[in-house]
């Protein structure tokens, strides 16, 4: 930072490049994680096919997150430098300054101050989403680690978090990105564009219009950086220390990537295969579909339509594959696949079960679209349509 000229440099080519590489991996995460959450609306399912199907969108969303957390990694190391070698003050850390900063704002938003207030390197809206993303990054970190190594969290936590780590996963991701939307954009692009993210400086006016305190600071010379020689034995010390922490962060990213694959990867239908086999004689019985029978030269013979009963057969299909996220307990979009009533009621979109027309059941369109986190097998899914395809009977 150079005082007395023109433009104020605020920023490195380091801290720009971080920020960047944070950008990039924020908006991809936000894109491919968005469209599995709300994976039944039209614009999801569009930009699923555009990014090249949903086990894509799977894999980008776990590149992305690898890249986020090493980002997060060399912060620490961007961070400890300028505290520990540099010395700078702690610009970042909340204060008295800030509440009073935030009363001044307010104020001025109301017509009651005459300018917004004096702040200095960051201001208390920067500091709000900076701490915002640090927990957000938490967050995401704890219950990802959960979504992407289910079996190990259920060794050592009850299976209902796992469920409950989604709905938080996906909840801190619409939340992110509705506070970047809203709050980001507004004050670093229309309230004022910000620039110094791209060229790393501020004009001399911008400095005292947003920042007058560390412009003055500047001006006053009151954070000399140390010099030459004291910076080399600082970076002596904190080098080593720094090395340790990244190799034990790195560990535990390769650990968090690679310590378990799940079983629920999306994979291609089989092929499907004609097979021609002679019409058995069945011997009567009851069923909740009516029977057919027909007469031929050798004598009558007995057919039996429809795909078994919900208490049968279907029941047992979705239990628990499908009633983890759609049960008793957590009943997302608002369906409830735990019992035979409330299967049929649908949920927050409508039916998903048309008796008598497997086809038009979202439930079995949703599944052939391949779109679904967890999908059912080819012969399960056969079963459903053919028990649909029958009445959908209860018992």
């Amino acid at each position: 930072m150079t005082a007395g000229a023109d433009e104020i440099r605020r920023f490195s080519a380091s801290d720009r490049l971080e920020h960047w590489v944070q950008m990039v991996a924020f908006v991809v995460l936000a894109l491919t994680g968005l469209v599995q959450r709300y994976d039944g609306a039209w614009v999801s399912e569009a930009l699923i096919d555009a990014m090249g199907g949903i086990e894509m969108v799977r894999d980008l969303h776990r590149v992305f997150a690898t890249v986020l957390m090493i980002a997060v990694v060399y912060h620490f190391g961007s961070a400890g430098y300028r505290k520990f070698v540099l010395r700078r003050p702690r610009t970042m850390i909340p204060g008295a300054a800030d509440v009073k900063a935030l009363r001044g704002s307010l104020k001025y938003a109301f017509g009651r101050g005459e300018r917004p207030p004096a702040q200095g390197r960051f201001t208390w809206e920067e500091k709000v989403e900076y701490w915002s993303f640090v927990w957000g990054t938490v967050v995401m970190v704890i219950t990802g680690y959960m979504l992407w190594n289910p079996i190990a969290t259920t060794r050592v936590l009850p299976g209902e978090l796992v469920p409950t780590a989604k709905v938080i996963h996906g909840g801190e991701a619409t939340l992110a990105v509705l506070a970047v939307i809203v709050w980001h954009t507004y004050h670093v692009h229309f309230a004022h564009f910000n620039k110094s993210m791209f060229s790393g400086v501020l004009s001399r006016r911008e400095m005292e219009d947003f920042h007058p305190l560390e412009l003055a600071a500047i001006d006053a010379d009151a954070h000399p950086l140390p010099p030459p020689e004291e910076q080399r034995r600082r970076l002596m010390r904190f080098g080593p220390a720094y090395a340790g922490l990244s190799v034990v962060l790195l560990a535990g990213v390769y650990l968090f990537v690679t310590f378990e694959h799940t079983n629920i990867a999306t994979i291609a239908p089989p092929e499907q295969v004609r097979v021609f086999a002679p019409v058995e004689t069945l011997p009567p019985t009851t069923s909740t579909t009516a029977p057919t029978t027909t007469t031929t030269s050798s004598g009558p013979t007995t057919t039996i339509t429809g795909g078994g009963t919900w208490d049968g057969e279907v029941a047992a299909l979705f239990n628990p594959t499908c009633t983890g996220c759609h049960g008793a307990n957590l009943q997302s979009g608002g369906l409830d696949l735990s019992t035979y009533a409330s299967a049929l009621a649908g949920g927050d979109d409508g039916a998903v079960i048309v008796p008598g027309d497997s086809g038009a059941s979202r439930i079995v369109q949703i599944m052939e679209s391949g779109s679904h986190p967890v999908l059912l097998s080819e012969a399960d899914l056969g079963l459903v349509r053919a028990w649909i395809d029958g009445g959908a009977a209860e018992r």
